[in-house]
């Protein structure tokens, strides 16, 4: 490298200093959150980290990936997370963004799963390494395995959300005296090799544990904390975990677990085919400050909505009908309590659109097995439900799929005198102080269409969608229409 004339003694400086490091050769000003965190890399072998949302984590993890690989000749790292989308979209494009500003730009050649030194391509790199989720313990266990060199760093993101057998080699890589392990993660599960390293009597003991509350974090917007508040309550598993980092409670009568929505976040489900219906699943506002949201759903693919605020049953109407001819949908359920019904009434009146595309899902209406479910709606929200927990959903990256995670985590659960669910209704949820679930309900309602699909479409001729239309709204992401 040729940084200046005492290149050397800089580098000696940077080695035993991550966070002058960060300041001068990346040119970035790190949270007291992260200055703790820098300022623990180059004393401690072990650090685990569990934080609220929105903290940096991932520049942290960026960092000492940079840190670590510039200091210390021919060294390797090896970063993983729960899944491929998750370790390239986020961490692996986090770490390509402070690269380029940073004065070692010109040593290190980034690739999409690899970064590595110019001189050094075989022996001075960093690879992005993803668990296949669906592998055997054995074969999940391969993914750290094999790696060894005098100086490694094995990053893990979003480490809650990884599979126990992932971490197996990391005692094997942490026999060297510059090997390094550096957990990151929302605090989502309470079980798990993440959680032990925080809560665990013996097993805590070796690990230097941090704690990053959102509400106490200097790049964390006011109104971000204000709005988990708002929706979720103070005493509300998703406040705790989002916001105060902290795990959630156990005795908490969550009908979904907010692990098992994050998994569904980039899940890999194979890409649906062109010629499978696509569907929309659309929930009418029902207060003044609910929102009414259209979901597009293909297969098990759940593409961003978009929600709408303020408008009449018309407005809103014509909007569904533009969505369904820009995605070229097959069908519509819609929530027809309420409002609903007179939407549904005015959409089969409409010329832009078949009756038969629309279909009233009457939610308060009794359940297919009463024994089972009290009401349609319930027994929609199982159905999900019983997908979530087999990460059989693709939900979007980003803060959009952690919002629906949040949601399908929001309701609690109980039973009836027949011993059949009952999911919380909106208006309960309301008098705890929470917010409408209304991107979890849309994507419940296309569980009305999900087993049936290609059944109730069967004589729509198969049809190649216009592939840019169809992908749009996913690239554009959820948003908000006034």
């Amino acid at each position: 490298m040729s940084l200046d004339p005492n290149i050397m003694g800089k580098l000696r400086e940077w080695k035993a200093s991550a966070l002058q490091f960060v300041v001068e050769c990346i040119g970035a000003t790190p949270s007291n959150q992260q200055v703790e965190a820098l300022q623990a890399l180059p004393h401690k072998n072990r650090i685990s980290i569990r934080s609220g949302h929105g903290t940096g984590k991932d520049a942290l993890a960026s960092w000492a990936t940079l840190w670590f690989l510039t200091t210390r000749p021919y060294s390797k790292i090896v970063a993983t997370a729960p899944t491929a989308r998750q370790l390239g979209d986020v961490l692996w494009s986090e770490i390509h963004k402070w690269l380029r500003q940073s004065l070692v730009k010109d040593e290190f050649i980034w690739q999409k799963d690899k970064i590595y030194h110019k001189d050094g391509k075989q022996e001075w790199w960093a690879r992005a390494v993803s668990p296949n989720v669906r592998a055997s313990k054995e074969e999940q266990a391969e993914t750290l395995a094999g790696f060894h060199a005098d100086h490694i760093m094995v990053i893990v993101d979003e480490a809650s959300g990884v599979t126990d057998p992932v971490f197996i080699p990391l005692e094997g890589i942490l026999t060297g005296d510059d090997n390094k392990v550096l957990l990151i993660s929302n605090p989502t599960k309470t079980e798990g090799y993440f959680y032990d390293t925080h809560e665990h009597k013996r097993i805590a003991k070796a690990w230097h544990k941090l704690h990053w509350r959102s509400n106490e974090s200097s790049i964390v917007k006011g109104d971000f904390v204000q709005y988990f508040e708002d929706k979720y309550g103070l005493d509300s598993n998703i406040y705790s975990i989002r916001v105060l980092g902290d795990f959630a409670s156990e005795d908490d009568n969550v009908l979904i677990p907010l692990a098992w929505s994050e998994a569904c976040i980039g899940n890999d489900v194979g890409e649906p085919l062109e010629s499978d219906p696509l569907f929309l699943g659309v929930d009418v506002a029902r207060y003044g400050e609910d929102a009414s949201v259209i979901l597009p759903r293909h297969t098990n693919t759940i593409f961003p909505w978009r929600i709408y605020k303020g408008m009449n049953v018309i407005e809103f109407g014509g909007n569904i009908i533009h969505n369904y001819h820009e995605l070229e949908a097959e069908g519509i359920a819609v929530d027809a309590i309420g409002l609903g019904g007179t939407l549904v009434d005015w959409l089969w009146k409409t010329p832009g659109i078949a009756r038969t595309r629309v279909h009233d899902v009457q939610v308060h209406m009794k359940s297919g097995d009463p024994n089972k479910w009290d009401s349609i709606r319930s027994e929609l929200w199982l159905r999900v439900r019983d997908k979530v927990e087999r990460a059989a959903y693709c939900f979007p990256m980003g803060d959009a799929g952690h919002d629906l995670a949040s949601e399908l985590a929001s309701p609690n659960y109980s039973f009836n005198n027949k011993g059949a669910y009952v999911i919380e209704s909106k208006r309960s949820m309301k008098k705890r102080g929470r917010v409408s679930p209304n991107i979890a309900d849309a994507l419940c309602l296309t569980e009305y269409f999900a087993d049936n699909a290609s059944r109730m479409f069967r004589d729509v001729k198969k049809k190649t969608r216009k592939r840019d239309n169809f992908r749009a709204p996913a690239m554009a992401g959820a948003y908000q229409v006034s």
